[in-house]
């Protein structure tokens, strides 16, 4: 596996921030939680491609934003903030070094952080930062590689679907109580749901057995433990006051 990864900017305490936190306060700490990431990236054995930080663009080490994977092509999209659209150049030349790429059209609007893989299909968040132009377009490219597509209406208090839903197994979905219903998801998938007040938490990223999760969340630890998983909880508390979390930090494909 592949990982693209960015590294923060010096600029980063003015990333932007409205959801989970209020903004950056330590450029240092900021940095030493990125290195632990891309440290625990490599002991699972992924390769990591890491592209210089840009002082322009406070949010560029959100680099899953940019781009949809699907096989061996990636989708690279419009940001749904208009100051992060010149952050996709240098993802753009990354991934095309091993992927086909395609791009949305004009209009489109959709950040990676609202589209997340599950078995045959794929999710999408219909939110602040995705409109429905982007979803027609990320429609279209996945159904010519024979996905599936299933819209999800993101809750006002999450800037993305992933923010707050991810998979950690397959055929299972993590999800705060309170900020859906069962109806919002595919009828195959068991939904685990995790305290309203444990929502950050329901971003991990997973590794086969393996999965990173946001410290400090005890409730959703033990939910994971209880699958059998090896947890390894990672200091988020930098990024999150960005409205970042762990998937927002990396672009994995094979």
């Amino acid at each position: 596996m592949i990982a693209i990864v960015r590294k923060v900017s010096s600029s980063f305490e003015n990333a932007l921030a409205k959801f989970f936190g209020s903004g950056p306060t330590d450029l240092s700490e900021a940095l030493a939680q990125h290195d632990a990431y891309v440290s625990k990236l490599i002991d699972f054995g992924v390769s990591v491609r890491v592209i210089p930080s840009h002082l322009d663009y406070p949010d560029c080490c959100f680099v899953e934003d940019h781009a949809i994977v699907a096989g061996d092509s990636a989708l690279l999209t419009n940001a749904g903030h208009d100051s992060r659209l010149g952050e996709r150049k240098e993802i753009e030349d990354a991934l095309s070094v091993d992927l086909n790429l395609e791009y949305m059209s004009e209009g489109a609007r959709m950040d990676g952080g609202d589209v997340l893989k599950f078995g045959d299909k794929f999710l999408v968040g219909h939110s602040k930062r995705t409109n429905r132009k982007g979803i027609e377009d990320l429609e279209k490219f996945l159904n010519s590689r024979n996905y599936g597509l299933h819209v999800v209406e993101v809750p006002p208090e999450s800037l993305h679907l992933i923010s707050v839903c991810t998979s950690p197994v397959p055929g299972k979905l993590l999800a705060p109580e309170g900020w859906f219903s069962e109806s919002d998801f595919p009828s195959e998938a068991e939904i685990i749901w995790v305290p309203k007040e444990e929502a950050y938490a329901a971003n991990i990223l997973p590794f086969g057995d393996k999965v990173m999760m946001a410290k400090g969340y005890h409730s959703t630890l033990k939910i994971l433990q209880n699958l059998n998983l090896d947890v390894h909880e990672m200091e988020m508390s930098q990024f999150r006051e960005a409205d970042g979390s762990l998937t927002c930090l990396s672009v994995l494909y094979d």
